[in-house]
């Protein structure tokens, strides 16, 4: 359903809100099936998370794709590789990179206190601040210019005022509800009652990536791919939505959102799976070609995949030189791609970019064989070739 038909529901009435807070006659059993499954999904997910090679890597990845395709839904396109671009050369002259900039932000934000306490206001207002471009305030505020909703405010409006602290009990009440089923409805209230000024559907599904890093949950980073799950599922006529909605009959509703959970979760594992593939491939490569002292850098070229030799010198903590020698090695082992900025080179992980960008998450294979050259970084020599020592007078 479209948001502001929801919202136009419930501003008539037509939407009894606060949705149920207990499970009698709401979860039936093909809603709690479904919520066993998707927390096997969870489950999986998590176990994947801790026997990832590089984790923290994977995580700020991972939310970039989220933050991408939940962007793209809205006809704002952007190529990962100006993005990564744009973390070294900043580009504030283009919209989508920066709103995506932005929006990657805010799904980091609450990430840190999200399993400890559930989604408020206080949340709202951190999230909203993350996109002062858009000058977020609440609903029918005066429009007096402000760029962030200072901390502990509430809306002008005494409507609005009295549905946000209604929603905000409704997610800290505890309950019998299932924790699935209960951050789905707070997430549908949320959206009912509209309480911002724009962009209530945006952050509503940042809202729903914290709830699901909730203590019942568990959910281990902000990054289920929601946005790509909701674009390929099936669609949930707004008619049928409201029906159940407007009857307070939400077992429609929660089938359609669990439905989409499981398919995110499922899609997030393949993600997370494939770029421990990219890597564990890349590093045997390196091995198998004589370049095992490069493996150390690999870390970094993930984690930050474009860069220049600055930028690698600063992240590995070496001279500039031996930074500039590892990339231009990784180059000509065709692991990275060069590309001229300027007065400066700029190295990509290609394959990893296009991994992140991939319908399915594939990517090139690496090459079977290589020509032999002469790396111009060593271990144990950095950045130059050592000068022969003399040999020593041999001993009589």
């Amino acid at each position: 359903m479209h948001f502001q038909e929801i919202r136009q529901a419930a501003s008539q009435g037509t939407i009894s809100l606060p949705p149920p807070s207990n499970s009698e006659g709401l979860e039936n059993e093909l809603i709690l099936k479904t919520c066993l499954k998707v927390v096997r999904e969870l489950s999986d997910f998590r176990y994947s998370f801790a026997t990832s090679r590089i984790p923290e890597t994977s995580s700020r990845l991972m939310t970039i794709v989220e933050a991408k395709n939940q962007l793209m839904k809205r006809d704002h396109q952007v190529s990962l590789s100006d993005y990564f671009l744009s973390e070294i050369v900043p580009n504030p002259g283009v919209e989508s990179l920066v709103l995506l900039d932005d929006y990657v932000k805010a799904l980091t934000v609450g990430a840190e206190s999200a399993p400890f306490s559930p989604v408020s206001v206080k949340t709202i207002i951190q999230i909203a601040n993350q996109f002062p471009a858009d000058q977020i305030t609440w609903r029918q505020n005066k429009d007096i210019g402000e760029r962030l909703l200072a901390p502990d405010t509430f809306p002008d409006s005494k409507a609005v005022q009295f549905e946000l602290v209604r929603w905000d009990n409704y997610c800290r009440t505890p309950n019998d509800l299932d924790p699935l089923v209960h951050s789905l409805l707070c997430n549908l209230y949320f959206m009912a009652i509209a309480p911002l000024s724009r962009h209530n559907e945006r952050i509503g599904q940042i809202l729903l990536q914290l709830s699901l890093m909730g203590r019942d949950l568990n959910s281990p980073a902000p990054c289920i791919q929601l946005g790509k799950a909701l674009v390929t599922n099936a669609h949930f006529g707004i008619e049928e939505r409201l029906y159940g909605l407007r009857t307070r009959q939400w077992s429609p509703y929660l089938q359609y959102m669990l439905r989409t959970l499981l398919k995110a979760t499922s899609m997030s594992i393949e993600l997370l799976r494939s770029i421990d593939r990219l890597y564990n491939q890349t590093e045997d490569y390196l091995k198998n070609i004589g370049l095992s002292s490069h493996i150390a850098f690999l870390p970094a070229i993930f984690m930050h995949p474009a860069c220049r030799t600055g930028e690698l010198s600063s992240y590995i903590n070496t001279r500039r030189q031996v930074a500039s020698h590892i990339l231009n090695d990784l180059a000509h082992a065709n692991i990275l791609s060069r590309t001229e900025d300027g007065r400066d080179r700029v190295f990509y992980n290609k394959r990893l970019i296009e991994l992140l960008e991939s319908d399915n998450y594939s990517f090139t294979p690496l090459p079977t064989a290589i020509t032999p050259f002469i790396p111009l970084y060593q271990k144990g020599t950095p950045g130059r070739q050592r000068k022969s020592l003399k040999e020593e007078p041999a001993e009589e």
